[in-house]
């Protein structure tokens, strides 16, 4: 028995209000996790877990791709593996 998800909202047009109107190519986990609509203790639990897409490493930095996380959640949320595998 596989664990799932729970179901995340769609990432759109109130995600980039929420930036502040820009279009950033890179968020922070905690601005990641905002955009999915969950707290950032979940997205570091599912990140910990291979749950969401591979971070990038800049630094100490650690940043999502915005445009990754969007293709992500049109995709269904597979896990990382998965998500790996298809691109």
């Amino acid at each position: 028995m596989t664990a799932r998800l729970p179901q995340v909202p769609l990432l759109d047009e109130q995600a980039d209000k929420e930036c502040g109107g820009q279009r950033f190519l890179l968020v922070t986990a905690r601005k990641a996790a905002e955009m999915c609509g969950r707290s950032l203790r979940t997205w570091r639990t599912w990140d910990a877990a291979g749950w969401i897409p591979q971070p990038v490493r800049i630094g100490r930095s650690t940043l999502w791709r915005v445009d990754e996380l969007r293709e992500w959640v049109a995709a269904g949320c597979p896990r990382r593996a998965e998500w790996e595998a298809r691109k």
